[in-house]
């Protein structure tokens, strides 16, 4: 990528990296300090308010292990189909949760989010304590959970699919041993459910 299409997508890099670093729970020190640039910087790179050079941009995915061609890829507007192959997708796992992005939009119009979640028994994700705007969609793969939506409480099983407006306080919770294992849509993208409680915290 040359210098003068970088600058032309400059404010989606800047959005993608900030996501990248936002889901896997790391600050902007952190990713600063191991780029060997300025927290300055780097949030001026996340905001699209500076473009990086080759090397900054290099070091700061390195940071943050991202696969600078699926980077690339990801910013790429013109292809009609996007694939991710296995391996090739943000994985992030934490306290008994792993969370796969399977893939996003990249059209403005229509922001959305596909994702498989796995929660491991006796553990639970606190999406979004204060809610959010958009909407939730989900499938149960395996297992089964205690979706909470507001002051209401949901026992969700195996084959189960879910729709819920996101601007209520939402949570799920792995009371059971087995794995719980779905798949989970957002619009729009949201960055803070995959803080952990533990069951039965509020």
């Amino acid at each position: 990528m040359n210098e003068a299409l970088l600058q032309s997508v400059l404010p989606e890099l800047g959005r993608l990296l900030r996501i990248y670093r936002e889901k896997s729970n790391r600050h902007l020190g952190e990713i600063a300090e191991k780029a060997g640039i300025s927290i300055s910087m780097l949030s001026q790179i996340e905001r699209g308010k500076v473009s990086p050079s080759i090397d900054t941009l290099m070091m700061v995915c390195r940071a943050q292990d991202i696969d600078i061609g699926e980077l690339f890829r990801r910013l790429s507007p013109d292809s009609p189909v996007r694939i991710h192959k296995s391996g090739e997708r943000l994985r992030i796992e934490r306290n008994g949760i792993r969370y796969e992005q399977l893939m996003t939009t990249q059209v403005v119009a229509f922001p959305i989010e596909l994702f498989l979640i796995e929660i491991e028994g006796g553990c639970a994700t606190e999406m979004s304590g204060g809610g959010h705007e958009g909407v939730e969609m989900g499938y149960v793969l395996q297992g089964a959970a205690l979706l909470t939506v507001g002051s209401a409480d949901y026992h969700i099983d195996e084959s189960d699919s879910i729709y819920f407006s996101a601007n209520l306080p939402h949570r799920l919770a792995n009371q059971g041993r087995r794995l719980f294992r779905a798949v989970w849509s957002i619009s729009p993208p949201h960055v803070d459910y995959l803080n952990k409680e533990e069951p039965g915290e509020r």
